[in-house]
């Protein structure tokens, strides 16, 4: 069970967090996590089950990334799933507010850990930055997640440890949100010696910072991060099935976030049909579906039919809850050198691309691909990479990475869409955020 550390929850990010002294055998205080480096560690693992919170990626936000998109429909009872379908999302919808609250209360967990790690005594200086540099990881990663949805965002580098005004932030510039995550990266690549992909290591390091780059247009750089990446593991799993088996963990996987039947998460339970016992709340649209060609041996796993209802089979565990959610692996890598390329050579980085795109094609069991235009090979890179990825979250960031929303997605119909509204919730508990600060349109 990976919940070893528990913190009182919060409301707004700025609100008092501390650890419960609670069953020492299972329970780290906060007055002995600095005491002993064998605390800290149990810790440092509490700052990882902050990502298997429900409204994180215990649910939340894996659907929201294809239920903003033109992957999948709210075909259920939720009305804040049913808002962020329609791109009509409100700043008091219980997700938004619930995601919000979730990352910041995983930065604060960081943050506090950061800042009092000098105090662990016979703490060796290489693991010393091993422990930062997985801390500065995830710290990156929550980062990364505010400001592709929210766009400028709060930045906190320090922990909330009492209710003074001090620890309100304004909002705080997407390009300043970027330098941090980038700075902070930079430092796990430089000294992670972790190499278990439950944990973050240097390849995933590496691998974050490529989608970094390519997110904010640094296409020399993400190309640079990516081929790093792919040269320390290219490893694809020869069948695609085996990615999400329950069995072992595939080589393909940088980095996830596992859960059991004590850490469950909701993934089953929202994508498969009632008829099977879910909730179906999270479904694929005719338009995906029609676009996955007969043969694909992902078809599967992305528009199962059951009685004619379509549904995502990337989540089985429908009494445990305890699929793993994958966040980093390697085929995102090929996709992402072949963008980087095709925006720094065009078509004459043609031929490589195609061989990135083919090898993930070919491990569907689909036949090679040519193309005669640049405009084509961006097509297909994109149908390729939706495909691939649907239902882990990814398709709505990389529609309004590449300005493809108000096109793909017929519930876009203006520019500010793009972004979620700031929760209801941060702008009634922080002084310096107001109604005046909300994103436009919202």
């Amino acid at each position: 069970m990976r919940r070893i550390l528990i913190f009182i929850s919060i409301i707004s990010f700025s609100s008092c967090s501390s650890f419960l002294d609670v069953e020492p055998t299972r329970y780290v205080s906060s007055d002995k996590i600095f005491d002993s480096k064998e605390n800290f560690y149990a810790a440092l693992t509490g700052c990882y089950d902050a990502l298997q919170e429900e409204w994180y990626y215990g649910r939340t936000l894996v659907i929201i990334g294809d239920l903003a998109s033109d992957v999948s429909y709210a075909n259920g009872t939720k009305i804040e799933l049913k808002e962020i379908d329609d791109n009509a999302i409100l700043s008091d919808n219980i997700a938004i507010n619930g995601l919000w609250g979730n990352i910041y209360e995983a930065v604060n967990r960081i943050n506090y850990l950061l800042w009092f790690i000098d105090d662990v005594p016979n703490l060796e200086e290489e693991t010393k930055n091993d422990y930062i540099g997985q801390l500065k990881f995830l710290r990156a990663l929550h980062y990364y997640n505010l400001v592709r949805l929210f766009g400028n965002v709060p930045l906190k580098l320090t922990p909330t440890i009492n209710d003074n005004i001090e620890n309100f932030k304004p909002r705080t510039s997407k390009d300043s949100v970027y330098e941090i995550i980038i700075e902070d990266l930079s430092f796990a690549k430089n000294h992670l010696t972790n190499t278990k992909p439950e944990f973050a290591s240097l390849t995933a390091s590496k691998a974050l910072l490529a989608s970094v780059y390519l997110t904010i247009g640094n296409f020399e750089l993400a190309y640079q991060m990516a081929n790093e990446a792919l040269s320390e593991n290219q490893y694809l799993e020869p069948v695609y099935a085996n990615i999400f088996s329950d069995v072992k963990i595939s080589n393909e996987i940088l980095f996830y976030v596992p859960f059991s039947s004590e850490d469950k998460n909701r993934l089953a339970e929202y994508h498969y049909p009632r008829q099977l016992g879910g909730r179906h709340e999270n479904a694929p649209t005719q338009n995906f579906i029609d676009q996955i060609e007969e043969r694909d041996s992902r078809k599967s796993f992305v528009s199962t039919a059951f009685n004619g209802v379509y549904y995502c089979n990337k989540y089985s565990s429908l009494s445990t809850g305890s699929d793993k959610v994958i966040i980093l692996r390697t085929a995102e890598l090929y996709f992402i050198r072949s963008e980087a390329l095709l925006n720094i050579d065009g078509f004459f980085a043609g031929n490589i691309v195609l061989n990135d795109i083919n090898t993930i094609r070919q491990r569907a069991r689909l036949n090679l691909v040519n193309v005669n235009s640049l405009e084509e090979l961006f097509d297909l890179l994109y149908k390729e990479k939706m495909i691939e990825f649907a239902f882990e979250g990814k398709r709505w960031f990389d529609l309004i990475r590449t300005n493809q929303a108000l096109d793909k997605v017929p519930t876009v119909t203006d520019s500010y869409q793009m972004l979620f509204p700031i929760p209801i919730s941060e702008i009634s508990a922080n002084p310096f955020i107001t109604e005046a600060d909300q994103n436009e349109g919202y």
